[in-house]
């Protein structure tokens, strides 16, 4: 292994370390002695692969990130028929239970006032997923399988919306049935094209 893959792998190492030390404690409760003690490491270590804590913080939460989009994408691609993709996307979107990695998202918007370097990152989640429903909607819409009764972002946008408040209830206590959930939001969908999803 080259100096630079082991350099990368070191830091891959000590973002999944933060990510294990925030799923025990939460993002606000993690610091380099709990991560340096996680990965096995000297805090010296950790600050030498990151040039701050902050800096390791903001990879673990561009990484959660990521993968969540590329869950999302996959899912869609699976799914050639229009109408099934966007069932798909919401059952993905409002899952039965929330993962850590999810859960680590919604932490990271609490610290978006004191590190603004964050709301890229949150806008770009957002916006990509937008941009998922949207161009299933579009596709939809040319092969006539749906017919948009609102302009096809604010419906895209409104589906992305009901998923984030569906996630974030269960993190403060609401606790619904999330097939019911899910429904809901495929209800709000087959109103908002005028088509069944089945």
């Amino acid at each position: 292994m080259t100096r630079s893959a082991k350099h990368a792998q070191r830091r891959d190492d000590l973002v999944a370390a933060l990510r294990r030390v925030a799923r025990e404690r939460g993002m606000a409760q993690a610091n380099v002695r709990a991560v340096a003690a996680e990965a096995e490491v000297s805090a010296g270590s950790v600050l030498y692969y990151f040039d701050s804590f902050e800096q390791l913080q903001f990879a673990a939460v561009e990484g959660v990130l990521e993968e969540f989009y590329e869950r999302r994408r996959a899912i869609a691609e699976r799914e050639p028929d229009a109408a099934a993709r966007l069932r798909a996307l919401i059952e993905a979107g409002v899952p039965d239970v929330i993962s850590d990695e999810l859960r680590l998202v919604y932490e990271s918007i609490g610290l978006l006032r004191e590190k603004p370097q964050y709301k890229p990152l949150h806008r770009s989640i957002v916006e990509r997923q937008v941009m998922l429903y949207r161009s299933t909607i579009e596709v939809g819409t040319a092969l006539g399988a749906f017919r948009p009764r609102q302009e096809q972002a604010t419906i895209a946008r409104n589906l992305v919306a009901l998923e984030d408040a569906y996630d974030l209830y269960p993190l403060i206590g609401v606790e619904l049935d999330r097939a019911a959930c899910r429904r809901a939001v495929v209800e709000y969908a087959e109103l908002a094209l005028d088509c069944e999803l089945g």
